[in-house]
């Protein structure tokens, strides 16, 4: 067998960032090597949701003309749906292959992020873990993972 290739993908509501882990199956001693595949930045990319939020009168005047409440959320709503996307897309855009996935998300998104991805990039994953690591240093992602 020799090589194995794993990715492990990290993200939040406005970051993603793939890494390509290669173990040698026969030098047990060898650590694993560490190759960035892509680290996308979608908060500074599109508008911040909290941007579009505040009207000009400031973010929460309900005087006259104001949105109310459930309107507001429904746009917040909204746009989480579209980040959500937008980390979708990103995360199939990088996982072609047919490694094994590593996969780290905050617990409030973990599970809709998996079922907005590609079908065949959802069945790679391999393991997941409800926590953002998206600014974790590497080491730290192979021990959390249980990659030796």
């Amino acid at each position: 067998m020799g090589m194995m290739k794993s990715l492990i993908v990290v993200a939040d509501l406005g970051r993603m960032k793939v890494y390509r882990v290669t173990r040698d199956e026969l030098d047990e001693a060898a650590s694993p090597a560490f190759e960035d595949v892509a680290d996308v930045d979608l908060v500074n990319q599109h508008s911040r949701v909290s941007d579009r939020m505040a009207d000009k009168a400031g973010r929460f005047s309900y005087g006259p003309g104001s949105k109310a409440v459930g309107e507001r959320h429904r746009e917040q709503e909204q746009a989480e749906i579209q980040q959500l996307e937008g980390i979708a897309a990103a995360i199939n855009g990088h996982t072609e292959g047919d490694e094994e996935i590593y996969f780290a998300a905050p617990k409030e998104i973990l599970a809709k992020l998996i079922k907005t991805l590609n079908e065949g990039v959802g069945r790679r994953i391999c393991s997941t873990l409800s926590l953002n690591l998206v600014k974790a240093p590497k080491l730290d992602l192979l021990r959390r993972f249980d990659i030796e």
